[in-house]
């Protein structure tokens, strides 16, 4: 392990590398450019302080070889790198692909109150994602798509493809300052609480719910007439319940509740991917791979207490020594699921020979690695 760790930049093919590599699996985001290509970018304007000379100010205005040629990598280009194709393409690594909308100013799908075009937009992506990646056989449950859209699965059943689809909560829209486009969300926290969400998306066919913390950790999740739920206690419980293994994945999941986001039974999504820090605030050691090397109740129950530097070493190296998801055999792999599913009251779950099923908490790379430039 080295002493000191650089930061690739976000969304980078390094950086997404990075996330199907330490942790399982990486988050990362998708935009049409004017060529109909996916390139690998967050924001809607460019993500460069200096040297745009030659590029219009936002994505969708470029060619993909002027991209290119400023530093930005394409979807297609990704596939292509050994290291994805044996973590994620042939492994159990799991990408959450973010399909991106166009700013209004862009004139690409709609202006700032129109959606003449978006639904359509998306579609497009959808579609395009499901033409890269089908030719590659990506074992099933290894890929999701998201999207902060609120027509999400209408787009999806309109594009007929086979990649599962999921909408973000809360919705947000595609302009603005941050913090704005934070406060316009607020009446996405008053329409469900997490329970009736789970219950809608799941009857709507989304595989999983892509959740903010804020539903689960502050005073947004009180907006609502339902009753609030937490990521911890009784409310916890009662949630597990009645959801019955329902994936909720939770973004951000700051280092120090990444134990109890993952203990809650959630897919905890972070920013923290720096794997010289062993230990949470509290000095419990870490372990980003719950989902694709899962330990065992008695490591887990020792890695969770407080400890030194040294022995989170010594326990760190020992989880890194125990058998992957792929390495597990069929009767291994049903053990884990029906413990698991005891703790969190699934229904059965039949072990296969595919990657994890999306009950399982997974630990994954916001942005491949963590943000590295501010949203805008």
């Amino acid at each position: 392990m080295n002493s000191e760790w650089i930061q690739p930049p976000q969304n980078s093919i390094e950086a997404i590398v990075h996330g199907m590599t330490i942790a399982d699996g990486s988050e990362f985001d998708v935009r049409l450019t004017l060529d109909q290509e996916l390139v690998l970018h967050h924001n809607a304007r460019i993500e460069m302080n200096e040297g745009k000379e030659g590029l219009e100010t936002f994505v969708e205005q470029n060619h993909s070889d002027d991209l290119r040629g400023a530093g930005f990598s394409l979807l297609s280009e990704l596939i292509e790198d050994s290291r994805i194709k044996s973590t994620w393409i042939e492994g159990s690594a799991t990408a959450c692909i973010e399909i991106k909308r166009p700013h209004p100013k862009a004139k690409i799908a709609g202006g700032f109150f129109h959606r003449k075009g978006m639904l359509e937009h998306v579609k497009k992506i959808m579609m395009n994602i499901e033409n890269l990646l089908s030719p590659l056989e990506i074992p099933d449950r290894n890929t999701v798509i998201y999207s902060f859209d609120s027509e999400t699965m209408e787009a999806h059943s309109l594009s007929g493809i086979q990649i599962p689809a999921a909408p973000i909560n809360p919705s947000i829209r595609t302009w603005g300052p941050s913090p704005i486009r934070r406060a316009m969300a607020l009446p996405s926290y008053a329409k469900r609480n997490v329970l009736q969400m789970a219950h809608h998306w799941r009857d709507n066919g989304a595989p999983v719910l892509p959740l903010a913390l804020k539903h689960l950790n502050s005073w947004s999740k009180y907006l609502h007439l339902g009753r609030p739920y937490s990521f911890q206690g009784k409310s916890l419980e009662l949630l597990n319940k009645k959801r019955q293994g329902y994936p909720i994945h939770v973004w951000p999941t700051p280092m120090k509740i990444e134990k109890k986001i993952i203990a809650g039974g959630f897919t905890a999504l972070s920013d923290l991917m720096d794997p010289t820090i062993l230990r949470t605030p509290q000095g419990q050691t870490r372990w980003m791979k719950p989902g694709t090397q899962p330990l065992s109740p008695e490591l887990e129950e020792r890695m969770n207490e407080t400890t030194d530097e040294n022995n989170a070493k010594k326990l760190f190296e020992k989880a890194s020594q125990g058998p992957t998801w792929n390495e597990m055999d069929l009767k291994e792999r049903q053990e884990l699921i029906d413990r698991l599913g005891t703790r969190f009251y699934w229904p059965d779950i039949q072990a296969d020979e595919g990657s994890p099923p999306w009950e399982i908490p997974r630990f994954i790379g916001h942005r491949g690695a963590g943000k590295t430039f501010k949203d805008g």
